[in-house]
């Protein structure tokens, strides 16, 4: 009989469980298709939110009532789950009995054993513990974070990656006979580790050798192996196309070549642009006050933005809008002062002037706002550290800063707890804030604050702030440039007619409109150029447009001629001639030329150069009154008789060598 389709099973193993003892040896019994949670359990809201790793153990086989040889068989994932939070990959041990614990054991064999480690224990290394005591010789290698080891005592074994190191070199005393001893120094290492020990490892005290075999105890002491990188494992998943194949292709790209083999929540943020050491910035005065008229522009449905132009002291700003009186608060928002209170909030970046007003409807339109300009400075830094220890642990403690006061706002106290950093600020009123609560007195400079948790223990609590010294700043003031928005643009038509080009744009929904006077400059809203001939635009706008918008082009196009002209330079550079199809347009002429430079190559083997040549492209606008823009000559618009100057004198390198001899003389 012939084995069909449906004579393959999928059979099920002994255990379908994630206990160790899961998996075991086949079955009869065949994994029915399509119904749900045949193989894998349903995914429950705690495995959503810790992560969950499910290995389940199915063998292929065939199910016939004969005697017939199946040629072969293999395995393929078709389709992968809809939840994109799920992966699934196929990998096979190789064992017809193994069980759960030995899959998961494949999994986790990234690394091997290698050789013995450059250090040993110290010391017994309880269970829970998430660091190690270590010690080593001082000419061996300390080891690195990021490194893993396997450390071994009898039957237990764990595999540990560094997270920390700290070294010290100490004294031991050795006593190697009876009333004689001996100092060895050595190496400590305090390492700390990812994951808490599950045993206890026995480890020795120091000896001439290395470390004694045996703990006070006399159990043996552990062992701590080096590891290799031994990535045996092969996973069989599935991913989409990224780029179409065809028929007799050799190669395919796929999205990734990437699957999740165990829950993960690590996630990487690269920073920019941040300040080594202390990174608050202090606002301080940069001038007189100011009031410019600003303009808000939409950003999203329910926010405006708009712009002071430069950085702004803190409680200096005075913001009318919409019919009400703001002022901010010192901490970035505004508070009503007097009139309508219309918007929900109100924020300002001091450091960039950035004003966001958040409504339900978006405003747009101007405002007017009076503030004292400021500039973002970081200044000395003084830096300090209490280290806890079980003596000194508890919630509440002191400082005496007299020597050096506190600037207000500078103030930042950082203590771990738990393993995680927390932070208390002094956001300039005295009142310090964040995970603790305290004063500080800037006259006096003491300060007091009560932290939210116990800090762990080894760990220190570092507070560094800016002193009270305003004569290390010095303000000047003057005029500031204000800045503008410069646009280079080529319509997408040659032959511009003079004086037809209209452009609009939009500040604050209002419209701003740009005009061309007809002589090759622009008018109205911008200053700039406009090159006919090719249709170039080189313009810088009045005002910032709106987020989203786009500049408008409204112009006419008119009949353009090309002609290629072959008069030679006089003497002094200049050339003549006639441009056909007078009369011509005025501010509608555009000559272009190249010209041929020379440059010398210098060659210090042997003393000799080079002269090599290199070619630069030139052009020239007439500037509709008869002249060129920056080029001399002249132009008759109804003759088409024109002159222009296109050769001039440039810088030219020359290298000079110098053959120098030294005699030496010797005597017998």
């Amino acid at each position: 009989m012939t084995i069909n389709v449906a004579d393959v099973k999928l059979l099920k193993a002994q255990r379908l469980t994630d206990e160790d003892d899961g998996g075991g040896r086949a079955t009869g019994v065949a994994v029915e298709d399509g119904q749900e949670n045949n193989l894998f359990p349903d995914i429950s809201r705690l495995d959503r939110t810790l992560g969950r790793i499910a290995l389940r153990k199915a063998y292929a086989g065939v199910v016939a009532e004969n005697a017939d040889a199946y040629l072969g068989a293999h395995a393929i994932l078709t389709q992968g789950p809809s939840d994109p939070r799920v992966s699934v990959v196929l990998f096979n041990t190789g064992s017809q009995t193994d069980e759960r614990l030995a899959a998961r054991n494949s999994i986790e064999n990234y690394v091997v054993p290698g050789t013995a480690a450059q250090f040993e224990l110290l010391g017994n290394q309880l269970t829970g513990q998430r660091a190690l005591t270590c010690v080593q010789r001082e000419e061996h290698r300390v080891p690195e974070i990021g490194e893993v080891y396997q450390l071994v005592s009898g039957s237990n074994t764990q595999y540990v990656r560094i997270t920390a190191v700290e070294a010290i070199v100490e004294n031991f005393i050795y006593e190697y006979s009876g009333g004689s001893y001996l100092t060895l120094p050595r190496r400590r290492l305090n390492l700390g580790i990812s994951a808490a020990l599950l045993q206890t490892y026995p480890g020795g005290s120091v000896t001439p050798g290395g470390t004694s075999s045996t703990n006070g105890a006399g159990l043996a002491k552990a062992s701590v192996l080096g590891t290799q990188v031994a990535d045996a494992a092969r996973y069989f998943g599935l991913s989409p196309l990224a780029a179409a194949v065809a028929q007799g292709d050799l190669s395919v790209k796929v999205a990734s070549v990437y699957a999740s083999l165990v829950p993960s929540n690590t996630k990487e943020t690269p920073l920019i642009d941040q300040l080594g050491g202390y990174s608050r910035r202090q606002m301080i005065a940069a001038g007189v006050a100011r009031s410019p008229a600003l303009t808000f522009a939409s950003v999203t449905a329910g926010q405006s933005r708009s712009f002071l132009g430069t950085g702004a002291l803190p409680g200096s700003i005075s913001l009318n809008i919409s019919s009400g009186v703001y002022a901010d608060d010192g901490k970035g928002e505004f508070r009503p002062v007097s009139g309508s209170a219309s918007f929900t909030k109100i924020t300002v970046d001091y450091q960039t002037g950035q004003i966001d007003a958040y409504r339900a409807t978006a405003f747009t339109g101007a405002a007017s706002v009076t503030y004292t300009p400021a500039a973002g400075v970081t200044g000395p830094t003084v830096t300090g550290e209490i280290v806890i220890d079980l003596a000194n642990r508890g919630f509440a403690y002191t400082l005496a800063l007299a020597l050096a006061k506190p600037k207000p706002g500078t103030l930042s106290i950082s203590y771990m707890a738990l393993g995680k950093w927390q932070e208390i600020r002094d956001p300039g009123d005295g009142e310090l804030t964040g995970e603790g609560s305290g004063t500080i007195a800037f006259a006096t400079g003491s300060v007091s604050f009560t932290l939210n948790a116990l800090p762990d223990v080894g760990s220190a609590l570092i507070y560094s702030y800016v002193s009270q010294n305003d004569a290390e700043f010095t303000q000047r003031t003057g005029a500031g440039i204000p800045a503008k928005a410069r646009i280079r643009h080529r319509l997408p038509h040659d032959g511009i007619q003079p004086g037809s080009l209209t452009a609009t744009y939009l500040v604050g929904g209002i419209s701003k409109t740009i005009t061309d006077a007809g002589d090759g400059t622009l008018t109205g809203q911008a200053s700039g150029i406009i090159v006919y001939a090719t249709g170039e635009l080189d313009m810088e706008l009045t005002s910032t447009p709106d987020t989203g918008s786009a500049i408008q082009y409204s112009y006419q196009q008119g009949a353009t001629g090309d002609t290629v002209l072959n008069p030679a330079p006089d003497g002094a550079g200049t050339v003549n001639g006639t441009i056909p199809g007078a009369p011509l347009q005025p501010g509608s002429v555009q000559a272009s030329w190249s010209v041929l430079r020379k440059k010398a190559v210098p060659s210090v083997r042997n003393q000799t150069s080079y002269d090599s040549t290199y070619t630069i492209e030139k052009t020239a606008q007439d500037n509709g009154s008869g002249g060129w823009v920056g080029h001399v000559g002249t132009i008759d618009y109804s003759t088409g008789v024109f002159t222009l100057r296109v050769r001039s004198s440039y810088e030219y390198v020359e290298y000079t060598y110098q053959d120098e001899s030294r005699l030496w003389s010797f005597s017998a």
